[in-house]
C-alpha cells in the first residue's frame, strides 16, 4: 500500500493529461487531416478537374512529420514531468548543479512550447478556412447540383471560377466546369465525404493547442518546484539534525 501511494506521488497529473490530450489531438489532426487531403486533392482537383498541385500534395508529408515530432516532443516534456514531481525531483535535482539545470531545462521547454503554441493557433485559424468552403460547397451540392432536373438549372455546370480558382494554361486564363451528372455527383459525394475529416482535423488542432496550454501550466510548476527543491531538502535535513 505504501509503495502504490509512493508512485502515485511521482505521478505528473498535469504533463501526463497534457500529453493524453497532445497525443489525441496529433492523431486526429494527422489522420483525418491527410484522409481530408487525399479527397480535395487526388479526388476532386485530380480525377474531376485535372488539376495536379505538387506542393499540396507534400503537405501530406508534412502532417506525418508534424505527428512524429509533436509525439517525441510530448514524451520529452512527460519524462521531464516525472523528474521533477514527488521524491524522483528530491533525489534528481538535489545539488545545486543539477538545479540549475532542471531550471534551464525547465525555461527551455516553456519557450520551445510557447512558439509551438503560437504555430498550432495560427494553424488552428488556417484549418477554419476549408470548414467555410465546405459550407458554401455543401450549399451549393444541396440546392443546385441535387436539383438541376429542374427547368431553371437546365444545362447546369460547375466551374472552380466561383471560389477563385483559375487554370493557367499557354492560352490564357481558362477553366474547366463541370457538366456531366456522374461528375457531379462525385463531386458532391467527395465534398460530403472530405467536409467532416476537416472539421475533426480543426478539433484535433484545438486539442493540440489544449495540450501546449497545460504542458506551460505544468512546466511553470516544475520549475517552481525545482527551484525549492534544494532548499526544502535542506530544511528537512535541519529538522532531522535537531529532533535527533
Amino acid at each position: 500500500m505504501a509503495g502504490c501511494v509512493d508512485c502515485l506521488g511521482r505521478t505528473p497529473y498535469g504533463s501526463l493529461i497534457a500529453t493524453i490530450t497532445l497525443c489525441l489531438g496529433v492523431g486526429l489532426f494527422c489522420g483525418t487531416g491527410y484522409r481530408a487531403l487525399d479527397l480535395t486533392l487526388n479526388g476532386i482537383f485530380v480525377r474531376l478537374y485535372g488539376i495536379y498541385i505538387p506542393w499540396l500534395k507534400s503537405i501530406q508529408i508534412v502532417f506525418m512529420i508534424f505527428g512524429i515530432v509533436m509525439g517525441l516532443f510530448a514524451m520529452m516534456l512527460l519524462t521531464f514531468g516525472f523528474l521533477s514531481t514527488g521524491l524522483t525531483r528530491e533525489k534528481f535535482y538535489s545539488s545545486i548543479k543539477c538545479a540549475i539545470s532542471g531550471r534551464v531545462s525547465a525555461v527551455c521547454f516553456m519557450v520551445i512550447t510557447y512558439i509551438l503554441n503560437t504555430a498550432w493557433l495560427a494553424m488552428t485559424f488556417f484549418c477554419a478556412m476549408p470548414i467555410i468552403i465546405y459550407i458554401m460547397v455543401r450549399s451549393v451540392c444541396k440546392h443546385e447540383i441535387e436539383m438541376r432536373d429542374y427547368w431553371y438549372l437546365d444545362n447546369y455546370c460547375l466551374n472552380l471560377t466561383r471560389f477563385g480558382i483559375y487554370i493557367n494554361t499557354t492560352e490564357g486564363y481558362l477553366v474547366e466546369g463541370l457538366c456531366d451528372e456522374i461528375d457531379l455527383s462525385q463531386l458532391c459525394e467527395y465534398v460530403y465525404d472530405a467536409g467532416p475529416m476537416f472539421c475533426f482535423a480543426f478539433s484535433g488542432s484545438c486539442f493540440i493547442v489544449l495540450g501546449l496550454m497545460m504542458y506551460l501550466v505544468a512546466l511553470s510548476s516544475n520549475y517552481e518546484r525545482i527551484k525549492s527543491s534544494k532548499e526544502l531538502k535542506e530544511y528537512r535535513s535541519a529538522v532531522d539534525l535537531a529532533d535527533s
